[in-house]
């Protein structure tokens, strides 16, 4: 009978021990799924401010846009004032709304071309944070049966 207790209370030793080494395997593995969500954050966080710049200079690139129908038109006007002074027709620039896809950069093919890129970018962008908001996802759910998996580890020892 002694044996027996002997040979029970090893069995559940080595049991335990398992169960602890179990636990450590999965508390490391949780750590480092912890890690790689911080990074993926970040990585995130980095993208959407590449975004905003975009964002920004393309309105600024629109605000250029109005600023120079705008110049043009006076000097339009201008001429007219003064005909003598006249390179250009005589009638009036109207100033066009900037639109996706900027037609009215055509005159510049530099300036539309690096529109053109920019927006290139900016999808690849965005396909970039989609993939990394779907890994995140993942991650987290990963991360929370991991947890659960410790949790239940340390309710057996």
């Amino acid at each position: 009978m002694l044996q027996q207790e002997l040979l029970s209370r090893t069995s559940l030793e080595t049991q335990k021990l398992d169960l602890m080494t179990e636990v450590s395997e999965l508390k490391l593995k949780l750590v480092g799924m912890e890690k790689e969500q911080r990074e993926q954050e970040e990585k995130q966080r980095k993208a959407e401010s590449v975004l905003n710049v975009i964002s920004e200079l393309q309105e600024q690139m629109c605000r250029l846009q109005l600023d120079i129908h705008r110049q043009i038109q006076e000097r339009l006007l201008l001429s007219r004032d003064h005909p003598e002074e006249v390179t250009a027709g005589d009638g009036v620039a109207e100033p066009q709304p900037c639109s996706q896809d900027c037609a009215c950069w055509e005159g510049s093919p530099e300036l539309l071309q690096e529109l053109r890129h920019l927006k290139i970018k900016v999808e690849e962008l965005e396909n970039e944070r989609n993939q990394y908001e779907w890994k995140l996802k993942a991650t987290k759910a990963e991360v929370a049966q991991l947890q659960e998996q410790v949790a239940l580890k340390d309710a057996e020892i």
